[in-house]
């Protein structure tokens, strides 16, 4: 594996990605399965579901996303941080003293070069991501192969998954087989507990965080470009602990005021959007959170964001989706075999 790497990892990629649709889809076959008798076919009927609904998904919602990609990659320049100083010095004019804003006006004339560096690196930086969702996209440089082969590896998983397991112990010795079933049933209920939990909290997130958006356009006549986008990177950099709702702020807010609006742009219209965002991290924090809570890995949330930077330097987009997994079987792993050494 090492030595064929770039052409192993792909297909790693792609066992990784329906091995997630096996913890997402197999809750509902094992209920459809109580229902008709028949594993095969509560499968096949699931799979069926799913590829008619993607289908639908794949000839509305998918190309709007695409085309919001395309078009905030576009966006993001060094004009547009011109263009947003330029917006962003008569909101502050308006809120602050004379002479607090007297000071900033300095900062920034002062600082311009460092204000610009940052900017660049952060543009750097976000379509860097962009990039590695589309690479995600086209692990084989095809789409629709890559889905296919997904959907073959899921239904070989959920329909020979326990299989798989039962193999695998029987190739341990008997000395250790307690161990390694222990592991190995840990492992199991952790990271499909800790992935069902953030893809239920990282959909909510996302869809708060749209539906928020939309209405604070429908009630104020604000204009926010890219708000499926926003939304979308709000709900995938929740999986750091109060940081997703973050992350949709700042570009909600930048494309608030670089976009020309119909009406005067406002401090109070920044304020709106920050409660948006505010009421969508409350919605996280009491509805979800216990939730997900009861289903957690055990890390401190300052560990957590420790690893998914560690993940995202490492690894990209990927590297933060599979850093907390990756810990959490290697903390049960370590724990199981320092209490089998005792």
């Amino acid at each position: 594996m090492l030595i064929l790497w770039e052409h192993v990892a792909p297909i790693i990629l792609l066992l990784v990605f329906a091995y997630l649709g096996r913890i997402i889809l197999n809750p509902l076959i094992t209920f459809l399965e109580k229902l008709i008798g028949n594993r095969k076919w509560s499968v096949f009927i699931i799979i069926g579901l799913l590829i008619i609904f993607l289908s639908v998904l794949s000839s509305s919602l998918f190309p709007l996303i695409g085309r919001q990609f395309t078009a905030f990659q576009t966006t993001l320049s060094i004009d547009t941080f011109a263009k947003f100083l330029d917006r962003l010095t008569p909101v502050f004019e308006n809120i602050l003293p004379a002479f607090i804003f007297n000071l900033f006006s300095g900062l920034v004339s002062q600082f311009d070069t460092v204000f610009s560096d940052i900017w660049i690196s952060g543009l750097s930086y976000i379509k860097t991501f962009i990039g590695g969702a589309g690479t995600v996209a086209l692990v084989l440089g095809s789409t629709f192969l890559s889905f296919l082969i997904i959907i073959v590896f899921m239904i070989f998983f959920l329909l020979e998954g326990k299989t798989f397991t039962q193999t695998f112990l029987q190739a341990v010795s008997g000395e250790y087989y307690g161990t390694a079933k222990r592991i190995l049933e840990k492992i199991s209920n952790q990271i499909h507990a800790y992935i069902r939990g953030q893809l239920i909290a990282a959909s909510s997130v996302a869809a708060t965080s749209i539906i928020g958006l939309y209405i604070l356009q429908l009630i104020t006549g604000i204009s926010i470009p890219y708000t499926f986008l926003i939304g979308i990177i709000a709900g995938l950099f929740n999986i750091i602990p109060f940081v997703g709702p973050v992350m949709g702020m700042i570009p909600a807010i930048i494309m608030y005021i670089v976009t020309d609006q119909s009406i005067p742009i406002h401090f109070i219209y920044v304020l709106l959007i920050l409660g948006v965002f505010s009421i969508v991290q409350l919605i996280d924090n009491l509805v979800l959170s216990p939730y997900i809570m009861g289903g957690s890995v055990g890390f401190h949330p300052m560990l957590i964001i420790i690893l998914v930077l560690l993940g995202a330097s490492v690894g990209g987009i990927i590297g933060m989706l599979f850093s907390i997994p990756i810990a959490a079987i290697i903390k049960v792993v370590v724990g199981e075999l320092v209490i089998s050494t005792k």
